[in-house]
C-alpha cells in the first residue's frame, strides 16, 4: 500500500517541479527591411516550437508558418496584439537572459554614409546592452557588426538564450489577458 501511495505522490511532485524550475528557450529573430521580410523562431532544447515568417505593412503585421500554409494578419490596435504587448511587458522582468547575440550587416553603397549609420547603430545597441546588463548582470552580450561599403544591404538578426519558469509564463499570460479585457470594458 505504501508503494502505491509513493507512486501517486511522484506525479504531483513532477508537475510541481515542471512548473517551478526554469525552461531554457532560444529565441531567434531576423528581419530585412529592404524586402520587408523576417523570421521569428522559438526553440526548446533545439526543437522548434514556433516559427513564423514576418511581414510588416502599415497598420498590421502578417505572420506565416514555416510551410507558408497558414497566414494570419494582426492589426497593431487589435485586442490580440494588445494582449501580446501586455504579455511581453509582464514577462520581461521574469526572464533570465543567459546569452544575447545581435548581428547586423548594413550598406548604403557609399562608404562614408555606411560607416556613419553603422557607428550610430552600434552606439544604440551598446546603450541597449548597458541598460540590459544593469538589469541582468549575469547576461553574456555579443554584438557582431558588418559594414558593406559597396552594396545596398540591411540585415538585422538576434539570437537570445533565455530561461523562464512555466508558472511565470502561464501567470503572465493570464494576467495580461485580464488586464487587456478590463481596459476594453
Amino acid at each position: 500500500m505504501e508503494i502505491k501511495t509513493a507512486l501517486w505522490l511522484i506525479i504531483p511532485a513532477f508537475i510541481f517541479l515542471l512548473l517551478v524550475f526554469p525552461i531554457f528557450l532560444e529565441v531567434r529573430v531576423s528581419f530585412n527591411p529592404l524586402v520587408n521580410r523576417g523570421a521569428l523562431g522559438v526553440f526548446i532544447f533545439n526543437k522548434k516550437i514556433v516559427y513564423y515568417f514576418i511581414e510588416i505593412y502599415g497598420k498590421y503585421i502578417v505572420l506565416k508558418n514555416d510551410a507558408e500554409t497558414k497566414k494570419e494578419e494582426i492589426e497593431f490596435q487589435s485586442p490580440k496584439f494588445l494582449v501580446i504587448e501586455e504579455f511581453i511587458r509582464q514577462v520581461k522582468d521574469k526572464l533570465r537572459v543567459k546569452h544575447m547575440f545581435i548581428y547586423y550587416n548594413i550598406g548604403m553603397s557609399d562608404a562614408f554614409l555606411s560607416g556613419m549609420i553603422c557607428a550610430f547603430l552600434n552606439q544604440i545597441i551598446n546603450l541597449f546592452f548597458v541598460n540590459l546588463k544593469s538589469k541582468k548582470p549575469t547576461a553574456s552580450l555579443c554584438l557582431y557588426d558588418t559594414v558593406s561599403y559597396n552594396r545596398v544591404i540591411c540585415e538585422l538578426a538576434m539570437n537570445a538564450k533565455i530561461s523562464i519558469s512555466l508558472f511565470d509564463l502561464v501567470y503572465s499570460f493570464i494576467y495580461s489577458s485580464i488586464i487587456t479585457k478590463s481596459r476594453d470594458v
